[in-house]
């Protein structure tokens, strides 16, 4: 309850400004208040319009490169698809396979315990990707 009167009172009280009577008195005084007005208009052009600009091209610059990158974020992920439906369909874990039942039965025991037909399918699945890759 106080905390609202204490609000009430200092939202409705009417302070009065104390300050000082006006400095612009006489000729003295309106020749300062020139000098101030085209003192407040020179600081405007000379500061705050250059930096006003500054701040603008900032602004664009930044949206510009965070809409780049995510361009490019997509175009990864829509690349990925197109290299993942092209290996699906080039099946070439099957042809690997095929391709090692070729061989003797000492050398593809060998072969598979050393996982080389795994890492022959994974160099080949990287080439394939990065070669649909470069088309984005």
């Amino acid at each position: 309850m106080k905390t609202k009167i204490f609000i009430l009172i200092t939202l409705f009280l009417p302070f009065f400004a104390l300050a000082e009577a006006s400095t612009y008195n006489g000729f003295e005084g309106a020749a300062t208040a020139m000098a101030n007005f085209f003192t407040d208009i020179w600081t405007f052009l000379d500061d705050d319009v250059p930096n006003f600009f500054e701040r603008m091209i900032l602004y664009v610059i930044e949206k510009i490169t965070l809409i780049r990158i995510a361009a490019e974020l997509e175009g990864l992920k829509l690349s990925w698809s197109v290299a993942k439906a092209v290996m699906e369909n080039f099946q070439l874990a099957s042809k690997v396979l095929s391709a090692a039942n070729g061989l003797p039965q000492d050398v593809k025991a060998a072969l598979v315990d050393m996982r080389f037909f795994d890492g022959l399918n994974i160099i080949i699945q990287a080439l394939l990707a990065r070669y649909v890759m470069r088309f984005f």
